[in-house]
């Protein structure tokens, strides 16, 4: 790397100085920006527009995607720094980044633009061209998650365990968000987000998020589960900086996040809120 390049880089990461400035966490930052700051940008649409869709403002649903993907950017552009540069920015992490970023860059598109025609992005099939479009936003959703597997094993592989809580709950952490993710991300695209309900829900919702007071929801189950890959470093982390046991700290927090993800999804399944109205 040229001398101004790293300037550039050391500049552009001035608001995180502990990342490196290397191409696959400057990509992963980027796009954790570039999110949080649509986020911003949206807002006005979310106060002043008064359209409503599936008993929520139309916008709610970009101003989420904006968050948990600029969580999710931002978690692995942190992670990355647990394996050396040159497994970092090595061909692997760096083809599954493009992908994860190819698949953000189609979702975004299409849940804005719907979101300005007051329509779904997901669960819509009122024409061919919309059920496609579904379908091709559960590969981007696959393609979002699998550079957290592809880090995960790297990590295992080649990284720091002088932190030996960071590193295990790095590892657990997003292995469990991947496969359980997928596992109930696939179920809701076959049966749908609700049980015993119609597709677009309606009554009582939990403020923001929108998951039904009144019927059976999946998607808490489906929250819980993919905010492992916080949840669970975070917990590594700590039991770092307090000299607890990491791995009783970690497995212990795995357990519990994730008996709570089952314990919401068979709720769901049995067509009961998690809170009820």
């Amino acid at each position: 790397m040229s001398t101004a390049t790293a300037s550039s880089g050391s500049r552009y990461l001035a608001l995180a100085p502990m990342l490196e400035s290397d191409h696959v966490t400057r990509l992963n930052l980027t796009l954790a920006i570039f999110m949080f700051a649509s986020f911003i940008v949206f807002v006005p649409a979310w106060l002043l527009d008064n359209r409503m869709l599936d008993s929520a403002a139309v916008w709610t649903k970009p101003q989420k995607f904006n968050i948990s993907l600029g969580l999710h950017f931002l978690t692995l552009a942190f992670l990355l720094q647990l394996v050396p540069r040159a497994v970092r920015a090595g061909p692997i992490l760096l083809v599954f980044s493009y992908l994860a970023a190819g698949g953000l860059v189609f979702e975004y598109i299409w849940v804005t633009l719907q979101a300005a025609q007051a329509e779904r992005s997901h669960f819509n099939f009122e024409s061919d061209f919309e059920a496609l479009m579904y379908a091709l936003m559960g590969l981007g959703a696959f393609f979002l998650m699998t550079i957290a597997m592809a880090l995960a094993v790297q990590i295992w592989r080649k990284g720091d365990r002088t932190r030996k809580g960071l590193w295990l709950g790095a590892i657990i952490g997003l292995t469990a968000a991947f496969f359980t993710t997928l596992y109930f991300g696939f179920t809701m695209s076959n049966s749908g987000r609700y049980v015993g309900a119609p597709l677009e829900g309606g009554g009582a919702t939990v403020p923001f998020f929108g998951w039904s007071r009144e019927y059976g929801d999946l998607r808490p189950a489906h929250f819980v589960s993919l905010h492992m890959m916080q949840t669970v470093p975070f917990a590594g982390w700590l039991a770092d900086r307090q000299g607890w046991n990491a791995v009783a700290v970690v497995c212990g927090v795995t357990v519990i996040q994730f008996a709570l993800a089952i314990a919401l999804f068979i709720q769901a399944q049995a067509g009961q809120p998690f809170w009820p109205a």
